[in-house]
Parts: C-alpha cells; structure tokens; sequence
C-alpha cells in the first residue's frame, strides 16, 4: 500500500459483501438496482447472499448505466467530467420499481 492503493482479493471482497449482506438482509430488498460500471459486480456477489424474501430465489438485478468521463455521441466536451449522462435509465414507463423494496447498489 505504498502508492496509497488498497489492494484486495476476489475471496476478500467476496466476504466483505458477505457480511455487509447479514446487516442489509432486515431490509428485505425484492430487487437489486446496479449502477454501472461500479455496482453490477457486488449487485452479482451479494446476490449469492440474499434470496427474494417471499419466494427464496435469486433477486433480480436492473441496470442504470451513467457516465461522467466516456465520450459518448452527443457529449460535448464541456461535459466531460462535469456533467453525467444517462447511458441506460429506468424511467416511470418501466414500471419495474413500483411497489417494490429496491436496494440501490453503486461502487463509490
């Protein structure tokens, strides 16, 4: 850790999110909501954690895609690491949200 880097295993991370899992399982999530590109990989690992609370099977996982730093067709270059942009959304037509216990999941 010299260079001010963290460095962590698969199996470290693997049992990091196990044990965050045990506090988040009294919320009872019905549905995962990953935000890319940070959150689709524990969004997947936590899910071998938690099962949906009425039926027992794997939660689903939705993805939002947001971008800050890519250049994307119509980004200017203003934008760039200033202003972020919606790459892939789950706007009220889905109705995918509604009436659900939905855990947020984002890598920060």
């Amino acid at each position: 850790m010299a260079d001010g880097h963290l460095r962590a295993t698969y199996n470290e991370i693997h049992t990091i999110i196990g044990k965050a899992s045990e506090q988040i399982a009294s919320f009872q999530p019905d549905l995962f909501v990953a935000i890319g590109g940070g959150g689709f990989f524990p969004a997947r690992v936590l899910r071998s954690f938690l099962k949906h609370p009425t039926t027992g099977k794997n939660i689903s996982i939705q993805a939002i895609g947001l971008s800050l730093y890519e250049e994307l067709p119509g980004v200017t270059e203003e934008q760039l690491g200033k202003e972020v942009v919606r790459t892939q959304w789950l706007g009220p037509e889905s109705r995918v949200l509604l009436g659900r216990r939905v855990l947020i999941i984002v890598s920060l």
